[in-house]
């Protein structure tokens, strides 16, 4: 008989629009080929087709039915947060009563060999089950996402704000290294972190990408490509940085050169501050979009000029399987088994329009790292050999398990 696996994330992983959904989804149908795995997650009242998708593509999921978040039922979350010296930015935000009350009755329907915590924010389920066997998916380290936003913040009080929720970050996160069998983490750095904590066992388990998606797109761009494309969620405050550094300093350069050079800016949920992007000469905010590949196709170069952040990036996985050439800061690359030169370009924001400028270029040095990031995508990044390394780290923990119990 299979080992039950009871799992918890933040928030229903569809659609898959974000690097988070994206980890979520293909590990949790990954770890469904090996065991019985039951998910439950947060929803709201608009929430059945991306149900009903979830398990379409086999993922066993149990929505909760939450309320909705108003303003004042977030400040009370916030005061509370803060009286109990507990971050709200990435972990009390996400504590749903309904959503522990739904975990203790799975346990009793069918009594779970492990329980799998998604995001250090279901850290705060744990006490939920303090018995049973814990495994951790720490997509990022949230303390530092938080340290890096506030040194963003041009307001003093936001940038107080969120220096104290990076503290106290810190104290759940070596809570959860301490109370979890085993953590899963997307990087080596991230994975000597949560070693340096206490971790009993770390597994680096990368952020992946599905290469079949992007088999018939060609590896390099021709030299008339000149369109620049950033990939992300345009609500998220680093990505609203990198766009608006792209458009007000990279462009003019760029374009000073290659008046036919254009910017175009892909993703979800545009603030003010990137629609009014479009104002610039050569950008485009096109928002969502029903597919990526097209864009792709088109840009003769992935730009990710981050300065904060953390995890692995998506998008570059995403562009190295599309054969699209890559220049990155240092930041925007982190986590990935990358070398300046040979996968990709990084650079400093100072010489980042000149690195840009390069790239488009010089066609033919893109599609030769082109080539090695793609060779790279399907031997390390690939979903399939993600989903395995996932596997295999809560194997040992049911392995640790019945050990115990012998």
């Amino acid at each position: 008989m299979k080992k039950s696996i009871l799992a918890v994330t933040s928030e229903l992983p569809w659609p898959l629009s974000t690097g988070g959904h994206l980890r979520t989804f293909h590990l949790m149908r990954a770890i469904s080929q090996h065991y019985r795995v039951r998910l439950v997650a947060p929803s709201d009242r608009d929430a059945d087709a991306a149900v009903q998708a979830l398990r379409d593509h086999g993922v066993d999921i149990t929505p909760v039915r939450v309320g909705p978040r108003t303003p004042r039922r977030e400040a009370q979350r916030v005061t509370a947060a803060a009286m109990s010296r507990e971050p709200y930015v990435f972990y009390r935000r996400h504590d749903w009563q309904a959503v522990r009350t739904e975990l203790c009755r799975q346990a009793v329907i069918e009594p779970p060999d492990v329980l799998y915590l998604d995001h250090l924010d279901s850290f705060v389920y744990r006490s939920s089950l303090p018995n049973t066997p814990a495994v951790g998916d720490l997509h990022n380290v949230y303390s530092t996402l938080a340290a890096r936003a506030a040194d963003e913040q041009r307001f003093w009080a936001k940038r107080v704000y969120l220096r104290r929720e990076a503290k106290l970050l810190q104290e759940r996160e070596l809570d959860a290294a301490r109370r979890s069998d085993a953590l899963l983490t997307t990087s080596e750095e991230d994975c000597r972190l949560f070693a340096s904590l206490g971790a009993r066992s770390v597994t680096v388990v990368p952020n992946g990408v599905d290469c079949s998606a992007y088999a018939d797109l060609p590896t390099g761009r021709p030299a008339q490509a000149t369109n620049i494309i950033y990939v992300g969620a345009m609500s998220w405050a680093p990505n609203v940085t990198a766009v608006c550094f792209l458009a007000r300093e990279v462009m003019p350069r760029i374009r000073a050169v290659l008046p036919e050079a254009r910017l175009l800016i892909v993703g979800r949920g545009p603030t003010p501050a990137v629609k009014a992007l479009a104002q610039y000469p050569g950008v485009d905010v096109l928002g969502e979009v029903p597919a990526v590949q097209p864009y792709l196709l088109d840009a003769g170069v992935l730009a990710v000029p981050l300065e904060a952040g953390g995890g692995t990036r998506l998008k570059i996985l995403e562009a190295f399987a599309a054969g699209l050439p890559v220049v990155s800061t240092p930041v925007g690359c982190e986590g990935l088994r990358v070398a300046n030169g040979e996968h990709l370009v990084i650079a400093e924001r100072a010489a980042f329009a000149d690195a840009v400028l390069a790239a488009l270029r010089e066609p033919a040095r893109g599609t030769r790292l082109a080539e090695r990031a793609r060779e790279l995508a399907h031997a390390r990044y690939d979903w399939s050999a993600v989903g395995e390394t996932a596997c295999e780290a809560v194997s040992g923990v049911c392995a640790q398990a019945v050990r115990r119990a012998g």
